[in-house]
Formats: structure tokens, sequence, C-alpha cells
């Protein structure tokens, strides 16, 4: 229902994001999802992942600019593009219907959180190059998406995602 109240102009594609075209041919290259799910209502989705939703407002274009400000100016551009390819695997799977994604709502709110938590330019890196790691593995089946916990992180990284919350 949700879906049905939003709807985006998907000619006047935004420059900001990967290409179009990369999304397209991701949506293309999976028969299954395909048969459930038209490239509109992907394209759509791949939209909320950048832009957020009602239920989930800051998107990755929010949190990929929120990094990169915290970042120091020698490293900002190559963290620019390295967030830029993260958020492009991410989204592509994500945007799948939810029976046949890998990559779930529940995984993007734990790598947000890590992403605005790491900000020393180390533990960033860190973070990124795991992040990334994960994703990789979790799409070639290689790691179950049980194991996406912010205790993984958290001793990984030596952060504190949520304390005694």
């Amino acid at each position: 229902m949700l879906f049905a109240c939003r709807t985006a102009d998907l000619t006047e594609w935004p420059t900001e994001l990967p290409q179009k075209s990369f999304f397209i041919s991701m949506h293309a290259s999976d028969p299954g999802n395909i048969a459930v799910q038209s490239q509109q209502e992907y394209l759509q989705w791949i939209l909320s992942f950048y832009g957020g939703t009602l239920v989930a407002p800051t998107g990755w274009t929010e949190l990929q600019s929120v990094v990169t400000r915290a970042a120091s100016e020698e490293r900002k551009p190559g963290l620019e593009a390295q967030l830029t390819d993260l958020g492009g695997q991410i989204a592509a799977e994500w945007a799948k219907e939810n029976d046949l994604r890998v990559i779930d709502s529940r995984m993007l709110g734990i790598w947000g959180s890590i992403l605005q938590i790491a900000l020393e330019p180390e533990q960033q890196f860190q973070a990124i190059q795991l992040i990334s790691k994960d994703v990789e593995a979790l799409l070639l089946g290689t790691l179950s998406e049980s194991d996406i916990e912010d205790s993984r992180y958290e001793q990984r990284l030596g952060l504190e995602l949520f304390g005694d919350f």
C-alpha cells in the first residue's frame, strides 16, 4: 500500500545516483524477480533507498553526505566513490521483491548506524571495507543473513552501537 502512495518521475533520473542503466541491467539479470516485480516498481524502490521513506526517512544520499562531510578533505573524493559503489550494490539487491532479496531493511539500519558512528578516518575506512565485504559475501551466498548483527561490527570495529539500550 505504501508503494501505491508514492510515485516518482522515472524519466528524470537523479544525477547524484548511479546510472539508471546499471539498475535496469541488475533488474533484467534476475529472472525470478522479473516474474514478480516490474522494472518500474524496482526503480521506485531504488529511489526510495536513496531518498528515504516514511518509515526510514534517512536515505543513502543523506547518509553518504553525513559520512563524507565528517571526513578529512584529502579522503573525501575516495570516500565518495567508495560509498557510491557500495550504495549501488546494496540498492540493487534491497530493491528486489522481499522474498527474493538477501539484503533487507534490518541490515540497512545496522550499516547506516555503523557508518554514522565510525567517524574516525581509520575506523571509517575499516567500516566501509567490512560492510563492502559483507555485501559481497551475502550476494555470493557465502555469508548468512543471520550473521549481519550489530555485535559483528561492534567487535570487529571496536564500536558500541546501542550500548545498554
